[in-house]
């Protein structure tokens, strides 16, 4: 195994949190666009938006193990924890599982970065 294929399985975890918080902000933010409220939900959608590109930023940098990878597992981390606040305000089911989502990607980037 190479030195790059080493990295990369020590990456896994982070690069599993990544793809799953991406496809739980799209989802989230496919779901808020159609709520009631939705103007009411514009910091937490662009918030969406955001933490759903850094992470897929995240899992491409780890994949081709760059030496940015944890400069961006760093930032991925922050949006991570500011996107599970926003979506923590709103109680409805999709949100609530996406601050979770959110907050667990952000533990493994956290971890990631200490490497």
């Amino acid at each position: 195994m190479t030195a790059t294929q080493t990295n990369i399985t020590r990456y896994q975890a982070c690069i599993d949190a990544c793809q799953k918080c991406l496809q739980a902000c799209n989802e989230c933010f496919n779901s808020c666009l159609h709520e009631p409220d939705a103007q009411a939900r514009e910091k937490c959608i662009k918030m969406l938006r955001l933490c759903a590109d850094v992470c897929n930023l995240a899992v491409q940098t780890m994949s081709m193990d760059h030496t940015e990878s944890k400069y961006i597992c760093n930032v991925c981390r922050t949006i991570c924890d500011a996107c599970a606040t926003e979506c923590s305000m709103f109680k409805d089911k999709h949100c609530q599982q996406c601050a979770d989502i959110c907050h667990q990607c952000a533990n493994e980037c956290a971890n990631m970065v200490q490497m």
